[in-house]
């Protein structure tokens, strides 16, 4: 079985984001018609806001968005998940 296979048989949650209405609209109904849960965001801070308080499974991101650009959302979900160190390791 495929990967997206995978992810639409077990309900993946899959958070879109990008800044153009029209193209939000076309992705979340093909995921939704894919099987897939979806989450939508306008903008960066949005993005960053809803990854962080729902933890989706996948996220597609638009390089060019408003407040935050997806590379540095990107980024500070990146600095999010990587391991705390210990005062002792610094």
């Amino acid at each position: 079985m495929g990967f997206w296979a995978k992810l639409a048989r077990v309900k993946a949650k899959i958070l879109v984001v990008d800044d153009e209405p029209d193209v939000l609209d076309l992705v979340t109904y093909n995921l939704g018609q894919a099987g897939f849960q979806t989450l939508t965001a306008v903008d960066g801070a949005e993005a960053l806001r809803k990854a962080r308080s729902t933890s989706p499974d996948l996220i597609l991101l638009d390089l060019m968005l408003p407040e935050l650009d997806g590379l540095e959302v990107c980024k500070l979900l990146r600095r999010d998940s990587k391991p705390a160190r210990s005062p002792s390791s610094c």
